[in-house]
């Protein structure tokens, strides 16, 4: 399938405030039943059903169930960003007593991980699509992936740009591994977390 077949959902962009409700609601649908059902079982229907969005309106802002899913993770992602946002404004009292680069990132990575663990189903829906070849999967990752570079360069303020560029890409690489590898069974979480916990001390170590 060549990308110019390929039918892309409506951009919020261009919604009202209606539709920018329905939308909302077939999301938070999806992240819903995410908390029992792995990302395969998820069926168009059923996001219908319990949203209350008609299916044809379903189809016409994702006319594909892999946009809905990518739209989807990147709502549960907000809300997991708004959460941490509003605990940084809070104070460091999280680091104990401590506000090195390294402690920062680490506890970003941490809570993501955390995240993972406590909702599974979103670790292997990561994995998905992370390798998925629809265009408007990509394009939604790509701009999510760009949001959280923003984050994350933000943690490490007085590293070197291109070292920050480079420990970025390093720890992203090996958690997007470790969650390959812990979702299909070769490893457990714990190993996992150590994996992403031991890229951040070994790319920042002079950061701590």
């Amino acid at each position: 399938m060549t990308d110019a077949s390929v039918a892309f959902p409506l951009n919020p962009d261009d919604m009202t405030t209606s539709q920018l409700e329905r939308r909302k609601a077939l999301t938070d649908t999806v992240i819903e039943m995410l908390a029992d059902m792995s990302p395969d079982k998820v069926q168009m229907r059923e996001v219908s059903e319990r949203s209350g969005v008609a299916l044809g309106t379903v189809y016409r802002y994702f006319p594909a169930k892999q946009q809905l899913l990518a739209a989807s993770i990147v709502a549960w992602n907000d809300i997991l960003a708004d959460r941490l946002a509003r605990e940084q404004a809070s104070g460091r009292a999280r680091y104990g007593g401590h506000d090195s680069v390294l402690d920062r990132v680490l506890d970003l990575y941490r809570r993501q991980m955390k995240a993972f663990h406590r909702r599974p189903h979103f670790a292997r829906l990561e994995v998905d699509m992370q390798t998925s070849d629809d265009p408007y999967v990509r394009d939604t990752m790509d701009e999510r992936a760009a949001a959280n570079r923003s984050v994350i360069f933000g943690l490490m303020d007085g590293v070197p740009a291109e070292l920050a560029r480079l420990a970025s890409l390093s720890i992203g690489s090996v958690m997007l591994n470790s969650l390959i590898l812990w979702t299909t069974g070769r490893i457990g979480y714990p190993e996992a977390l150590r994996n992403v916990e031991e890229i951040c001390r070994l790319v920042l170590r002079d950061y701590s």
